[in-house]
């Protein structure tokens, strides 16, 4: 089991356009799931999983994500990142090089990565275990229309991402939580270095990069309205 993990980040930076549909004029991070913003229920996991310090990546339109955070979580230690990225990986990436700036290891999350808070205080507890540099959460529920499939040895070491992943063992995919030594971002390469983020996983497990996969209960992808039924049920069990 590794030390606790105290600081995290979310990604919410995306324009949520697959949303938009359901939710005209609604910025992703406060679609309403159960009564409360998607932001809410990933903020919520996070805290319950023992974080305290929360940095958010927020796109020029995202104020009124900010001012609800500040207003219903106040008991979060927060700092906001206001960008228009280019990418998933360039959003990942100033995440990450701003939180390895002050903790050794540490959580990102996407913003539609619905997990519950049990599974989330796990995934903080057994994702950087000793060897690892760094770790993704698993699910067995794939709805996701281009699912990156990963491959797990029996120690929970990945062996393999996306199509270099043989058929036969397409069995999980990630579900958008992370885990992070705070070296590892210190040697990222630039910016435009990839197009999305899943090409530096799949370069880093390639290159034989100590990567852990932790296979979680009860999680959903929030990519589409469609998804948003499954993300009600898993909320239904947080216990608030």
């Amino acid at each position: 089991m590794s030390a606790p993990m105290t600081h995290a980040g979310i990604i919410a930076a995306g324009l949520g356009s697959r949303m938009s549909a359901s939710h005209p004029g609604v910025p992703k991070p406060l679609v309403p799931v159960e009564g409360k913003p998607l932001v809410h229920w990933v903020a919520s996991s996070l805290r319950r999983a023992g974080v305290r310090d929360i940095t958010i990546l927020l796109n020029t339109s995202g104020d009124g994500v900010r001012t609800y955070l500040e207003k219903n979580c106040a008991d979060v230690r927060w700092r906001f990142l206001r960008r228009d990225t280019a990418s998933s990986w360039e959003s990942f990436r100033l995440v990450s090089r701003t939180l390895a700036q002050e903790a050794e290891r540490f959580m990102i999350s996407t913003v539609d990565a619905i997990v519950q808070p049990s599974e989330c205080a796990r995934f903080a507890r057994e994702a950087l275990a000793p060897g690892a540099e760094a770790a993704l959460a698993l699910t067995e529920f794939v709805e996701d229309e281009k699912p990156l499939w990963a491959d797990a040895d029996p120690a929970g070491r990945v062996q393999a991402l996306g199509e270099d992943v043989a058929p036969a063992r397409r069995e999980a995919v990630t579900c958008g939580l992370y885990a992070l030594t705070g070296a590892l971002p210190k040697a990222m390469p630039e910016a435009d270095a990839h197009g999305k983020l899943r090409s530096y996983w799949i370069d880093l497990v390639r290159r034989g990069r100590p990567v852990r996969g932790v296979l979680l209960r009860d999680t959903v992808d929030v990519d589409r309205p469609e998804d948003l039924a499954a993300a009600a049920k898993v909320i239904s069990c947080y216990g608030v």
